[in-house]
């Protein structure tokens, strides 16, 4: 079902901002005049919509204790680590063709060495 912005500023709710994409937010949060940086992550413009919804007494204060977001802390320890796996897997991958690569350089000295001696 395609997001309405009409109708989530007339009843919004905490379930309703959870299931909405990036995109979605920011509209909710221009309509509302809330500033944020594009860059931001989704998880950051919706605190600041929920902050905004809880300030004006839209929303009740207890969904700030109870809204899920992801510890900004977090965020550069998993950037951190998921280079690393894909390092190793892209070390792996050179391995694997460096081993093709050797298996076909020697294949094609054996049949070299077949053709030597048959014609010896």
């Amino acid at each position: 079902m395609p997001f309405n912005l009409d109708k989530f500023v007339a009843s919004p709710s905490v379930e309703e901002l959870d299931s909405l994409k990036k995109s979605e937010i920011a509209k909710v949060a221009k309509h509302y005049g809330i500033e944020f940086q594009p860059l931001m992550r989704k998880d950051e413009i919706k605190r600041y919509v929920l902050e905004y919804l809880v300030d004006e007494s839209i929303l009740p204060s207890t969904v700030l204790e109870t809204a899920i977001t992801v510890p900004t802390d977090n965020t550069f320890e998993l950037k951190r680590l998921e280079m690393e796996m894909n390092k190793e897997i892209r070390l792996k991958e050179m391995e694997r063709e460096r081993e093709r690569e050797e298996r076909e350089r020697e294949r094609k000295e054996r049949e070299m060495q077949m053709q030597k001696e048959k014609e010896e």
